[in-house]
């Protein structure tokens, strides 16, 4: 038996005691550092555990250049945003078995994104009213997206309209037709769809305000964690964290990802550059 054959009925060991496999390893660690312009963005992540092709990852964002954010931005869900960065660890039952055997997956997400005219990202309070509006006014758009349209565009607006119809059509001159089928919606919204957000929060992390909300669709416990980082009155950073959690009951693996998340944000330097030579204090 090989060195690394003898190492696996200790892995295995590990894995039980622990009540997963997989997850991020930090004994294995990547630097990457990313220019926003006079920003230096410096996180150390472990390495994904996921297989999968690898985009060209983008370390000089020039962000205020003429039409480079129009560019390169694309439309996710209700973010229209420029992708920076992805990084994966999917975790997994002890033993594995099949198709089953996925607990859930971390994942984190860079994106920068920019704000309408009439919202200035450096006043917290205002970026924090907007993040949520932006999400409220996506979901419940009068435009409702095509079929098939992955973006969600007018989700919560299209069941109102749907319950709202087939209601009407199987009880015709019922008396208080029209209630039911809204506490329907709201019920189908608040199950499956996009209901209203908590309040976004500012938090200090590394001498600077954030902007701090979190995502969660429906009633199902998978969540996004997402903290925003102004940069100038038009733009900011958002470090998003997305626990797709797929078996709710094995809660040993959630755990260890709120850990990881701490970690990783923990090791995030953010510098301010004058005329890229000396770094200068967080405003």
């Amino acid at each position: 038996m090989g060195w690394k054959d003898a190492r696996y009925p200790m892995r295995l060991m590990k894995h039980w005691w622990q009540g997963f496999a997989g997850g991020p390893d930090f004994s294995r660690l990547q630097k990457l550092t990313f220019q926003l312009d006079e920003f230096q963005l410096d996180v150390t992540l472990p390495y994904s555990n996921i297989a999968a092709a690898e985009p060209p990852r983008l370390l000089n964002i020039p962000f205020r250049s003429e039409g480079w954010f129009e560019q390169h931005a694309k439309q996710q869900m209700h973010n229209h945003q420029v992708l920076i960065h992805t990084e994966g660890w999917c975790y997994l039952a002890p033993i594995q078995r099949g198709e089953n055997s996925e607990y859930g997956v971390l994942w984190l997400q860079l994106a920068l994104q920019k704000t309408p005219e009439g919202v200035n990202a450096l006043n917290r309070q205002q970026l924090a009213d907007y993040v949520i509006a932006a999400y409220e006014a996506h979901y419940n758009s009068d435009t409702i997206g095509p079929d098939g349209n992955c973006h969600g565009l007018g989700w919560n607006t299209h069941q109102r309209l749907r319950l709202k119809q087939e209601a009407e059509a199987a009880a015709r001159g019922t008396t208080g037709r029209l209630e039911r089928p809204a506490e329907d919606c709201q019920l189908q919204i608040e199950r499956f769809g996009y209901p209203s957000l908590a309040p976004a929060e500012v938090v200090s992390m590394h001498g600077f305000d954030w902007v701090f909300y979190q995502e969660r669709k429906g009633q199902d416990a998978t969540h996004s964690d997402i903290y925003c980082l102004p940069l100038d009155e038009h733009f900011y950073l958002t470090i998003k964290f997305t626990h797709r959690i797929d078996k709710t009951a094995e809660t040993a693996w959630q755990k260890h990802a709120q850990k990881a998340q701490k970690h990783i944000l923990d090791s995030l330097n953010v510098s301010v550059y004058a005329n890229n030579l000396q770094p200068l204090l967080p405003v």
